[in-house]
């Protein structure tokens, strides 16, 4: 144990003495504390207070002027010892009792009995009368009652005086905390009010400072306007541990090779979209641009849709199709076509077999799987297609959507060497109920069609047809008894692809004018 901790043992076990009231074995304690190291302020203090209450108040005066010598400063030590010099005063009472009263012999013979015996009555009630007017009781012992409490309430201390008989004469409170001043210099000095209902409250924080192991004791001592004092509380609290504040570690990244670089163009293996890299980061990822790509190669920018990504998870789930040229600033823009490198070798590769429109097969025998040529991309060497299929009426033909595939040139010509057909590209329809683009509708307005030759079969009447969404108006028809026309009046629009499919047959042309409405 080093000599400062050894001197610091000693100090506590002297002030856990003083609290246990066993003040001769304190005194010792805190004597061995100044006799090894005469530089502790805070043990000359506290020996003194404990030679105050052993009533030997010149040695507490010694105390008191050797703390202030080291701590000329502070207020509690400055007040202890004005406390102190109190009891070295002599009172009245005792300076009486030392006034020498002449001998009866050397009182003149002539002096009358009676003259002796006044002189007796005389002091007898100087003794008795003068001290209590002279030198009164102090107000510390003759006031009332002062309740003084200290308790915890979320992360304060709160101490409260509620009132009392004695709070009256009472000038102000002294708080100190583990013996040390809780006063605070400044316009707002922390101090308990000399009210009813005066509260002070401490923030946790300003106590772990001077607490022992977590424990703080409050020490609350009235001081009476003749300057008189009293302590009206002592009171232990425990304050909460502390918890180390976790330290929250930087990351740490892992160097990782890339598998990209900026103006790589990344196919996913899924879906078939494509990303553009346009920057690598630190933290291992990659900054994306979403492309779409046009039948002839150009790949555009797709806007608002740019995000960053994990480098092994992209790597993962995308592949390498081709590369676009980085702009001179480094800046890929939106709304700009984007050509890609040319990996072609000039007078080595042969020219593409198809072109846009060829409808194409694994053998001209098989027209079940029919794939279009849609364009042609000679920097990456690479066909636009998408499966077509047939309109009901045996014309070539419809896309079931607008999504396209792009293959290898080498590859697809071996795997469909046949072409056996071709469309142009404007005549192509998106979806099963589209009808074959630029072609006339095969009815107008007044025409009856049925389902069938039969008498019986149901018969609509066309009202009209519009080209901008490819539907007929059409209504049910039947004879009258009259020999003319009545319809139902519910005005259905149908699709033309299903009306011409499912009423393929015309049963004759009427004035829709004359048709009435049933």
């Amino acid at each position: 144990m080093t000599d400062n901790e050894y001197i610091q043992t000693l100090y506590k076990k002297g002030i856990d003495a003083y609290r246990r009231g066993e003040l001769q074995k304190a005194s010792e304690l805190l004597v061995q504390v100044v006799e090894t190291t005469e530089e502790d302020h805070r043990a000359w203090n506290a020996l003194g207070v404990v030679f105050t209450k052993m009533k030997r108040y010149e040695d507490a005066d010694v105390c008191f002027e050797n703390a202030l010598v080291l701590d000329p400063s502070n207020e509690v030590y400055i007040r202890n010892r004005e406390r102190n010099k109190g009891h070295i005063k002599k009172n009245l009472k005792e300076h009486l009792f030392s006034i020498q009263i002449p001998r009866l012999s050397e009182i003149r013979k002539s002096y009358p009995i009676i003259g002796i015996i006044g002189i007796i009555a005389l002091i007898i009630i100087l003794a008795l009368f003068l001290p209590p007017v002279l030198n009164p009781p102090p107000q510390s012992a003759s006031s009332g009652e002062i309740p003084v409490f200290a308790f915890s309430e979320g992360d304060i201390v709160l101490i409260q005086s509620p009132g009392g008989p004695g709070l009256d004469v009472v000038k102000e409170f002294e708080i100190t905390v583990n013996n040390q001043s809780l006063k605070t210099p400044g316009p707002d000095p922390r101090t308990l009010g000399n009210y009813p209902g005066a509260t002070l409250a401490i923030p946790f924080d300003d106590l772990y400072p001077v607490s022992d192991d977590n424990l703080v004791t409050f020490r609350v001592t009235a001081i009476f306007k003749d300057d008189s004092y009293r302590d009206v509380l002592s009171k232990t609290l425990s304050l909460p541990v502390i918890e180390e504040e976790q330290v929250i570690e930087e990351p740490v990244f892992v160097p990782y090779d890339p598998l990209y670089k900026t103006g790589d163009v990344l196919i996913s293996k899924e879906k078939g979209t494509y990303l553009l890299v346009t920057n690598l980061f630190p933290d291992n990822q990659y900054r994306f641009e979403e492309l779409s790509r046009r039948n002839d190669g150009y790949f555009l920018i797709q806007p608002g849709l740019a995000r960053n990504g994990s480098m092994e998870e992209y790597e993962s789930l995308y592949i390498k199709s081709t590369e676009l040229q980085i702009p001179a600033d480094m800046k890929f823009k939106q709304g700009t076509l984007h050509q890609a490198h040319s990996i072609r070798k000039s007078g080595v590769e042969k020219s593409p077999l198809y072109v846009p429109g060829d409808l194409i097969s694994k053998s001209p025998g098989i027209t079940n799987e029919i794939l279009v040529i849609l364009g042609y991309d000679p920097a990456t060497d690479e066909y636009a297609t998408d499966q077509i299929y047939q309109y009901h009426t045996g014309e070539w033909g419809y896309r079931l959507n607008l999504k396209t595939k792009w293959e290898k040139r080498t590859e697809l010509e071996n795997s469909y060497p046949a072409r056996v057909n071709r469309i142009a590209l404007s005549r192509i329809g998106i979806g099963a109920d589209s009808s074959p683009p630029g072609t006339k509708p095969d009815y107008q307005e007044g025409d009856i069609i049925a389902r069938d030759r039969s008498a019986d079969a149901k018969q609509l009447l066309v009202l009209f047809y519009n080209p901008a969404t490819g539907e007929y108006g059409t209504d049910v028809i039947r004879r009258s008894f009259d020999g003319g026309w009545d319809r139902d009046g519910q005005n259905l629009s149908v699709l033309r692809s299903a009306l011409e499919r499912d009423y393929p047959y015309k049963v004759r042309n009427v004035d829709v004018s004359l048709v009435k409405i049933k």
